[in-house]
């Protein structure tokens, strides 16, 4: 990058230094520019990616199939389209790629399960308001340990999600049952989740969004799959169901990740974890519209609050954090009188 040592360094007459400058200033605009656009894209594309995340549950629940062998067979069928991609692309995976992506492979694999075995025990009110709580787990984290700055009205509306979601979540069906396993299962599903987008943060710059959601959802898939041979329902799947696994396949597993693992590169995961508060009521709205469950006057109440919060969560995130400093200037010299 050009900097004021290297304007300095230009030469000492009058035009060189006001090249030099000339020069910093253009470098400056272009990069500033650039920062902005890919953190406007960075946005758009989270914002993408959890309308088709907030699909899934639903998705899942009409398949009837256990939780293990829907997730078995979602990742599955994502692993063998990202090779694809890296195959169409001419990229190689090397060994150096397989040590980056394995750990988080693990972990969402990890969430995965979680997550699928525990809505089949508590209720889905219990399963998405804990859900929620990620940004609880992540803020602190992504301060500390990647010093993100967290600004406070971003903080303030999510807030108000939070509250939103609450209203979403808390008046809905209380029909299901509740236990301490399946609401456990669900904090564990929401601790891997937090450690996998604070891990594949820091990754991220290493490896490119192809190589990185082939071994990803690879290593995912064999970390499922004891569990969903150990169900004994590992082939008995409806029509239906793997129709709505395979849509799940390319919404999730490929398009709505895919577009989260490239947004990471310019977007802050405590931003990304604040943002996904709108699921649960983009879920509310698909449950409502495709398995016919009731919402109530005040749950509309509630996502409205919600898709303004994360609206104004996602206004603020485009802005610059801090006012830009003003290009250095050099000053002319003195004319020589002598």
């Amino acid at each position: 990058p050009i900097t004021v040592a290297s304007v300095i360094a230009a030469g000492t007459t009058p035009a060189r230094r006001v090249q030099a400058v000339t020069a910093t200033t253009n470098h400056q605009v272009r990069s500033r520019t650039w920062t902005s656009n890919n953190r406007k894209a960075g946005l758009i594309a989270i914002l993408c990616a959890i309308v088709g995340l907030s699909i899934g549950s639903t998705m899942v629940k009409k398949t009837g199939s256990p939780g293990p062998v829907v997730a078995l067979w979602r990742l599955s069928i994502g692993a063998v389209l990202w090779q694809i991609v890296l195959l169409v692309r001419k990229q190689r995976f090397t060994v150096e790629h397989v040590k980056i992506t394995l750990l988080p492979g693990v972990l969402f694999g990890i969430n995965l399960m979680f997550f699928f075995t525990g809505v089949t025990r508590t209720r889905i009110a219990n399963a998405e308001f804990i859900g929620t709580l990620t940004p609880l787990i992540v803020l602190p984290f992504a301060a500390y340990r990647l010093k993100e700055r967290i600004r406070r009205e971003i903080l303030l509306f999510g807030v108000v999600a939070l509250g939103g979601v609450s209203l979403i979540v808390l008046l809905g069906s209380k029909g299901g049952t509740r236990s301490w396993s399946g609401d456990l299962l669900c904090i564990g599903a929401v601790t891997t989740w937090s450690c996998y987008l604070l891990f594949t943060k820091r990754i991220r710059p290493r490896i490119d969004t192809t190589r990185f959601m082939a071994g990803m959802t690879l290593f995912a898939a064999l970390t499922v799959a004891p569990f969903a041979v150990g169900t004994g329902h590992l082939t008995q799947v409806t029509h239906t169901g793997w129709v709505l696994i395979a849509v799940m396949a390319v919404t999730s597993g490929v398009v709505s990740h895919g577009l989260l693992a490239w947004s990471q590169q310019s977007v802050p995961v405590s931003t990304m974890s604040l943002l996904q508060l709108g699921q649960p009521g983009l879920s509310t709205f698909w449950a409502w519209l495709i398995l016919d469950e009731a919402v109530k006057p005040l749950q509309i109440i509630g996502m409205a609050v919600v898709l303004f919060a994360v609206g104004n969560i996602a206004r603020i995130a485009t802005r610059p954090a801090v006012r830009e400093p003003h290009t250095p200037t050099v000053a002319r010299p003195a004319p020589d009188l002598a």
